[in-house]
């Protein structure tokens, strides 16, 4: 089970991402409670971005939660939540 760090500036990404929107917001709690009790469960879609230490999973049909593992491979670190096509700002 791994632990789940976030980035100083991921609430503020957060928040700028649900926008008053109470659904976004539920789903992404929902998406962090299943990654932190079974980090390869099908329905995140677990992704590593080619060419980056990044990786992704999917908070739903257009969205996903971008990561990076510490060092020590134990610990997600959340930095970044937006549409899919994001990966071609974050590498």
């Amino acid at each position: 089970m791994p632990t789940i760090r976030l980035h100083p500036n991921f609430p503020k990404k957060l928040q700028a991402f649900v926008k008053y929107d109470g659904r976004k917001k539920k789903a992404v709690q929902k998406t962090l409670r299943l990654f932190q009790k079974d980090s390869g469960h099908q329905s995140l879609r677990v992704e590593k971005l080619r060419g980056s230490d990044t990786w992704t999973i999917r908070v739903d049909k257009g969205n996903r939660l971008f990561f990076v593992w510490s060092d020590e491979g134990d610990t997600a670190i959340f930095f970044a939540v937006g549409p899919h096509d994001m990966y071609r700002k974050v590498k």
